[in-house]
């Protein structure tokens, strides 16, 4: 994951990284780098609560040019941490006090045309950062539904309703409007629900 050296300009805090392993993703959307990756990350509180934290991305083996990203944090008081648990892809969650989810459902049978309205590309922006969106893409093969992260990992949805279905350990809704039109899907996490909306058909 990189080595960090830290030192202060100013009021800001600016962290360096580098000796990244290609390995890794640069972000949950998938988006790939190289061992030449150089991350910068400056982080400066404006005042009480708010934070700025900008993260400059150096990859030119990757990416055209240099950019950054600018994130605003803000203090929630009053709230806990929650723990987040991924160990061995979570092999041992069950074991562990407090994290285990309640049982998926049991699996069933959902007619074609059905899983017919899911297929489609559905695109979720990163609050912190809406220009840069990752996209998800359902598909069905032999009569089942399938997702992958802008083309990678693809991995089978089990449906639990006509409308409810797991991706792994996660759970995921398609939402239809009043016209029986599906404009986006929801995934349950430990932070709350987040939407990933439909995109239009080019066809």
């Amino acid at each position: 994951m990189g080595y960090s050296t830290g030192h202060w300009d100013g009021d800001t805090l600016v962290v360096e990284s580098t000796g990244f392993k290609d390995r890794t993703w640069l972000d949950v959307a998938g988006h790939p780098h190289t061992e030449a990756l150089r991350i910068t990350e400056r982080f400066r509180r404006r005042d009480f609560g708010h934070m700025k934290i900008a993260e400059t991305i150096d990859d030119l083996k990757v990416f055209n040019k240099t950019f950054t990203i600018t994130i605003q944090a803000t203090l929630v008081p009053d709230t806990d941490l929650l723990e987040s648990v991924c160990a061995e892809n979570e092999k041992d969650r069950q074991h562990l006090v407090g994290t285990t989810s309640d049982p998926k459902p049991a699996a069933i049978k959902v007619a074609t045309d059905v899983l017919a309205r899911y297929v489609g590309s559905y695109e979720f922006a990163f609050p912190e950062n809406p220009t840069v969106p990752g996209t998800y893409n359902v598909t069905m093969t032999g009569g089942e539904l399938f997702m992958d992260t802008e083309g990678k990992d693809k991995t089978p949805l089990t449906p639990v309703s006509e409308a409810v279905f797991y991706l792994r350990n996660a759970r995921i809704e398609f939402v239809r409007d009043a016209r029986g039109a599906v404009t986006h899907f929801t995934r349950t996490w430990v932070e709350g629900d987040l939407e990933y909306v439909r995109k239009p058909n080019r066809n």
